[in-house]
């Protein structure tokens, strides 16, 4: 590595979900391995709140630039410049054209990466997407079919996409908290076999389909218990977390399924677990799948997406199809009938979230990348 690299992360986003924590997470890593990395955001921002909490260089756009910002371009190209940083990482489409405005104004001396956090809803073939594209030294994409959607809806050329897993700090699951203690202090019966999810409370996570399962199990009398960690998007509207309080008064399982809001340390809610639910109906690239994996849950995950790839049926795991609480239910009943199951197929998670999913690995291969790009 002819390193260190200066590295701007910008994400103009304003919820603080799976994409900021990433954005959070890389910055942080790559600190640590001597890099100078600086997070840029906009007012008020939850993103850049975080990276102040971590002790990141941060600098804010103030109110999220319109389309055409020239003026935030050359404001962020003077910034960029202070800070010696040679390579801006993109982490959101529509940051794309702030991106490459901001490039023409430092002269082409700065190094374009995209990194791609979702799937694309259509072709991105117009004009002013090729100019974009044009532009990028580097596109990564986090898992194969993510590559091959950016060559089938995008004109970014191939030679320009890389694939490079987001990854995990695997050592949170090295020495995972006792089952008993952390039940106790969530205050989750010691005798119920726990399925949970984390992430989120939004409709596209889909926790109302494990609702809906537990409340099948309850009735095939299964000590089956659900439980959901996860706030809704703060600055968003907080309804679709009503509608599962009530969904859950409706079946009249309330003994049954446990909210917990955010938990500070995620790993204790694995280690509550007995199995872990993905529910989501279409989940581009399920971090906290890769988490629970790593916990040595064994992970039931909804067939869709990236999911596929992330999980290999039967053996990393399983997959259910999106929307169906009757597969799901099955499913979290045949882990609780044998144990045995749910030990083996954890066991083999957690080897693969090891071969697969390190941050170490992630880091090592953004530096390859960028040591190419700088060198060309």
């Amino acid at each position: 590595m002819s390193g260190p690299f200066g590295i701007g992360l910008l994400c103009t986003t304003r919820s603080l979900g799976g994409i900021e924590l990433n954005v959070l997470r890389l910055a942080g890593w790559m600190r640590e391995r001597g890099h100078h990395c600086l997070v840029v955001g906009t007012e008020n921002a939850p993103l850049l709140e975080k990276a102040t909490e971590m002790q990141l260089p941060t600098w804010s756009l103030g109110r999220p630039p319109k389309y055409g910002a020239l003026g935030a371009a050359r404001k962020l190209a003077a910034v960029l410049t202070t800070h010696h940083i040679s390579t801006l990482i993109l982490n959101v489409t529509r940051d794309l054209n702030l991106g490459v405005l901001t490039r023409m104004v430092s002269h082409r001396t700065l190094h374009l990466v995209h990194t791609q956090h979702m799937q694309f809803g259509g072709k991105k073939t117009d004009l002013l997407h090729r100019l974009q594209h044009a532009q990028l030294d580097a596109w990564i994409a986090p898992l194969p079919w993510l590559a091959e959607q950016t060559r089938e809806y995008t004109t970014v050329p191939p030679e320009r996409i890389h694939i490079i897993p987001f990854g995990i700090d695997l050592g949170m699951f090295d020495r995972m908290p006792e089952q008993a203690a952390v039940r106790t202090a969530i205050n989750i019966p010691q005798s119920a076999f726990v399925a949970g999810v984390v992430g989120r409370l939004d409709r596209g996570k889909g926790q109302e389909y494990l609702i809906r399962a537990t409340a099948r199990l309850r009735e095939r009398a299964r000590n089956v218990h659900a439980l959901i960690v996860g706030e809704e998007t703060r600055g968003e509207q907080q309804e679709y977390g009503r509608e599962l309080q009530s969904l859950v008064e409706q079946l009249d399982i309330p003994d049954r399924v446990h909210f917990r809001g955010f938990l500070e340390h995620v790993e204790d809610a694995y280690a509550a677990m007995d199995c872990f639910a993905l529910t989501s109906l279409s989940e581009t690239y399920g971090m906290v799948t890769i988490e629970a994996m790593a916990a040595g849950l064994p992970v039931i995950a909804t067939a869709s997406a990236g999911t596929p790839e992330l999980i290999s049926d039967g053996k990393t795991g399983f997959l259910v199809p999106p929307r169906d609480p009757a597969a799901l239910a099955e499913q979290i009943e045949a882990l609780e009938n044998d144990a045995s199951l749910g030990k083996r197929i954890g066991t083999a998670a957690r080897r693969e979230s090891h071969t697969r999913f390190s941050h170490h690995m992630q880091c090592e291969r953004i530096e390859d990348l960028l040591e190419q790009i700088c060198a060309s």
